[in-house]
């Protein structure tokens, strides 16, 4: 088999135009799908991680009303309706759920309301957090003018970059809010900003973080919330979903909620439905890319193969004629879209590798809301993982091999006595 391969090596560099001609395209096939995966999985990572720090945790208690439809939207992560001890349900899931990884369960309110600054004004959703418990959100969230939101002080208020533009706010002005509570009242809650944040996704744009008390205080929820986020050690989806029976029974033995709703423990993936929608289409789409990558390079190394068999007729004849069986001269063509193959696969990974490993660096803008609603983030980074370049370069050696099949079988079947008339 060594000297057939370095037979067909040799092979490859005589005829160095063709061996170019049939090895560029999957060159850029297997360049294509390494900056394919790589953005796929940008994207991916984006995403997951922008919800779980900011939205839902890895698990999320929430109360949903009994007739609640999902609409795939990035705030279904979001519920309105009110858990009632939703700070001490948070601290009973800590508390038992520490033995079976749960490094933190933190409560927060969200609702809709209206910020007013000066004679401007805009509809905003408020959200309660406890600042100190919130390192994840700090992080995803991440400080553009000012400070985080400082535990203890009910008077400050950390808004997104988009909202501090259209309101003409800085740190150190002051903002209103004004809600409606589900008693029908109305409230109203004057703060001083913090801090701008440069948000993480685009559905944060009208996003104003108070603390957890005003907010309670503002909704006229004290000690409630809608949300309890539960972050674990391990955060895999298989681990939420095997810790949710043990939440489902703490959060059954607490305060019954409005008889319209109900209870219930969600998943990240559960909850963040809208997020895992746009994952999925770009994973669909990188398929559906590759499987034409794949066919026009198999088409092209079959072309190239058999040009090969007609331009060496006389070569397999003298071959066969001193001895060569079928089966050797089978395994040398196959042997050479092996090598094309794997040559190919190597080139083309390494400028893949490359590009994802520079735009990773970089980061791609993403210039328009479409683009930013499809990335999670007005940058999208591409991630180069190893299982993403053995992979599509496994592949591409594979087709090249599977491909050289058929022009193996052509050559095989000359007959010494046709091919030497050649001669």
């Amino acid at each position: 088999m060594t000297p057939l391969l370095a037979i067909a090596f040799r092979n490859l560099l005589r005829a160095k135009r063709r061996t170019l001609l049939s090895g560029g395209p999957m060159v850029l096939g297997s360049g294509a799908l390494v900056l394919g995966s790589g953005l796929s999985d940008g994207i991916a990572r984006q995403l997951t991680d922008s919800l779980v720090a900011v939205q839902t945790g890895h698990l999320q208690v929430v109360a949903r009303p009994l007739d609640f439809q999902p609409q795939n939207s990035p705030f279904d992560a979001y519920g309105l309706d009110r858990i009632p001890g939703a700070t001490e349900l948070a601290r009973r899931i800590e508390r038992e759920g520490k033995e079976h990884g749960v490094v933190r369960a933190v409560p927060f309110l969200y609702g809709r309301g209206t910020a007013i600054a000066g004679n401007r004004t805009s509809l905003a959703s408020v959200i309660g957090i406890d600042p100190a418990r919130e390192p994840e959100l700090q992080r995803a969230q991440v400080v553009q003018e000012g400070t985080f939101l400082p535990p203890g002080d009910d008077t400050a208020v950390y808004i997104a970059a988009p909202m501090a533009r259209k309101l003409r706010l800085s740190v150190g002005d002051s903002v209103s809010f004004v809600v409606q509570t589900p008693q029908g009242a109305v409230n109203s809650l004057d703060a001083i900003v913090c801090g701008v944040f440069r948000k993480g996704a685009p559905w944060h744009d009208n996003g104003f973080y108070v603390s957890l008390t005003a907010a309670q205080t503002l909704f006229d929820w004290p000690g409630d919330g809608t949300n309890v986020k539960v972050t674990l050690a391990d955060g895999s989806a298989s681990r939420a979903r095997r810790l949710r029976p043990l939440l489902e029974r703490i959060a059954a033995e607490g305060p019954a909620p409005d008889p319209k709703t109900t209870l219930r423990v969600e998943t990240f993936e559960e909850a963040g439905r809208f997020s895992f929608s746009i994952i999925q289409a770009n994973r669909t789409a990188l398929a559906i890319l590759s499987s034409f990558l794949f066919a026009a390079a198999a088409v092209g190394i079959v072309n190239a193969l058999l040009m090969s068999v007609h331009e060496r007729t006389r070569e397999i004849g003298t071959i066969r004629a001193l001895g060569m069986r079928q089966r050797s001269v089978v395994r040398l063509f196959v042997l050479e879209g092996f090598a094309l193959g794997i040559v190919s696969a190597v080139v083309g990974v390494a400028l893949g590798g490359a590009g994802v490993v520079y735009l990773g660096w970089r980061g791609i803008p993403m210039n328009t809301i479409t683009l930013a609603w499809m990335a999670g983030g007005d940058h999208l980074y591409p991630i180069l993982r190893a299982t993403n370049v053995l992979s599509a370069g496994g592949a591409i050696a594979l087709l090249s091999t599977l491909a050289a099949l058929y022009p193996a079988h052509v050559a095989s079947r000359l007959e010494p006595r046709e091919a030497l008339h050649h001669v």
